[in-house]
């Protein structure tokens, strides 16, 4: 597993260009959750239950854990700023 980067040693360029990477890659991932979404509830509706129906469901930790990081980094540079 990879090892967390203390955000206290990365300086507020590194922390902005962080949480900019993150909140693109976080939105991107979001988007296509919502495709897998629909077209897993087309499949359901069409065919019945399948695998393709939970498959968005799997991928909604990393979202989670994405959007803990960006608030994160958001306190960080606040209490730099502050």
């Amino acid at each position: 597993m990879k090892k967390e980067i203390d955000l206290s040693t990365l300086t507020i360029e590194e922390l902005e260009k962080r949480a900019k990477t993150t909140k693109t890659a976080s939105i991107m991932l979001a988007v296509v959750i919502a495709i897998q979404f629909g077209i897993g509830l087309f499949l359901t509706i069409s065919k019945g239950f399948n695998v393709f129906t939970v498959i968005p469901l799997a991928f909604l930790p990393m979202l989670i854990v994405n959007f803990t990081n960006i608030k994160k980094i958001k306190e960080e540079i606040a209490k730099r700023n502050g």
